[in-house]
């Protein structure tokens, strides 16, 4: 497969997930791209055909159940202080960082790719500048190469999309890797196809010295390699499309055989044929005429129904039967976060991926202001149903701390597993409440923290 070709199916999917998404009126607005039209249907009586469909929303419902279960408790962010400003104002578009979490969870559940690039403004540096996050969609990423430098498979280039555009012509913006030079370009694409380079040329700089490599991150379900996947909804999409075509056919065979039709045989003058049907409605009719009403009969429609059941169970079982992950009632815990665990492995993928490219990014941007990388962390839970610790529990833990055998911090973590205690307070913090409310926290005789 060529690139090209590989390129036009991948838009071609990542449409497809954008339109499911989106809902019924986007697959509907698409009209014949996804439901041809009947042969011999005339157009009007397609768009009304096309109306009477119903598309199923399982893609959407899916990915907000999912997502949700991600974000069920807040993520831990962390940051240095000349960084800190990024907490509130993370993204070229001023985003904070809890919405670029959540986007990027969102994107890469669904699309299988998104891009994050770490940049500066390009104009009006200070000192005191901080830098920010350039996010990309699946889409907008149109083309890559990757390389070996220094023993290191990276990227080398990167072609994205931008919402840029010059003499009405779409600006895509070129990150490149030259004798170990990063720098960033523009052009656009003739009415040949034939690239024009527009503007000129940059080279970032960072404390006065070019970068070694392009900061540009893709991140997948399966990791940071930048590589072509594919979309993790795209089954259930394509699924939901089928289904949705079941459907007009279905409706449209409906709507022609439901209502009763009367028939009449004889020789009738034009002045005679009945004009009206219904109650008042009275037929003159010469002698001889028979009369009757046409109903449907057969298991046509019936076979359709079906078909579209058993689609709706393939749906449930590609991913919409993770929208009631619960416990079942004589399951323990940990029995529950186990099966959990194996039933969410595109969840896990998705959240561990996310993670570790905004944490290298990040650590990343410290650096570049002369703050400790180490400091500069974002952690995203992996609890993806609720595990309260239940009460026996919670006073196993505390004989655990009055015998000496855990101290106090190790009994505050436990706690904080337990979803007793915020994840994102520290003992440390834990503490300073205690004193602020009077509590007392002197060591307790016959525990290790006297």
């Amino acid at each position: 497969m060529t690139r090209r070709t590989r390129w036009d199916r991948l838009q071609s999917q990542y449409h497809l997930i954008r339109d499911s998404l989106e809902g019924e009126d986007a697959i509907k607005d698409q009209g014949q791209l996804y439901v041809p039209k009947p042969e011999g249907m005339s157009a009007q009586n397609y768009a009304h055909y096309l109306d009477r469909g119903c598309f199923y929303g399982a893609p959407e419902m899916t990915l907000r159940a999912l997502v949700g279960l991600a974000l069920r408790k807040d993520p831990v962010v962390s940051l240095p202080p000349r960084i800190e400003p990024m907490r509130l104002n993370a993204t070229n578009e001023a985003a904070p960082m809890s919405i670029l979490i959540e986007d990027a969870v969102r994107e890469v559940m669904s699309m299988g790719r998104f891009g994050i690039l770490l940049d500066f403004p390009a104009e009006g540096n200070t000192a005191n500048t901080v830098p920010h996050l350039s996010t990309f969609k699946a889409e907008t990423i149109e083309d890559f190469d990757t390389g070996f430098v220094d023993g290191k498979k990276m990227l080398t280039r990167v072609h994205l999309a931008s919402d840029q555009d010059f003499e009405g012509a779409d600006v895509i913006y070129e990150l490149i890797l030259e004798d170990t030079i990063y720098k960033f370009r523009r052009f656009i694409r003739d009415q040949h196809k034939n690239r024009v380079d527009v503007g000129d040329e940059i080279i970032p700089t960072v404390n006065g010295r070019a970068l070694d490599f392009i900061p540009f991150v893709m991140v997948s379900h399966e990791g940071l390699r930048p590589e072509h996947v594919t979309p993790p909804f795209l089954s259930l999409c394509q699924v939901a499309l089928s289904h949705f075509k079941n459907s007009c056919d279905r409706e449209h065979a409906i709507y022609l055989t439901a209502s009763p039709t009367p028939w009449v045989a004889g020789s009738i003058s034009a002045d005679k044929v009945p004009t009206q049907i219904g109650a008042g409605a009275i037929w003159t009719l010469p002698e001889g005429t028979e009369v009757g009403m046409l109903e449907f009969q057969g298991a046509g429609v019936a076979a359709q129904k079906e078909l579209m059941g058993e689609k709706i169970d393939t749906m449930a079982t590609l991913g919409a039967r993770m929208l009631s992950v619960t416990m079942n009632r004589n399951e323990t815990i940990d029995t529950a976060t186990q099966r959990t665990r194996s039933e969410l492995a595109l969840l896990h993928g998705v959240v561990v991926s996310v993670e570790t490219a905004l944490n290298r990014l990040l650590r990343l941007a410290a650096e570049w202001v002369g703050d400790n990388p180490d400091e500069a962390a974002v952690t995203l839970s992996r609890d993806f149903i609720e595990s309260s610790m239940e009460p026996k529990m919670i006073e196993q833990q505390m004989k655990l701390y009055l015998s000496g055998i855990i101290s106090r911090a190790t009994l505050h973590e436990n706690l904080q597993k337990g979803e007793i205690v915020r994840a994102d307070r520290s003992w440390e913090d834990e503490k300073d409440m205690i004193e602020e409310d009077g509590g007392d926290i002197s060591a307790i005789i016959g525990t290790r923290d006297e």
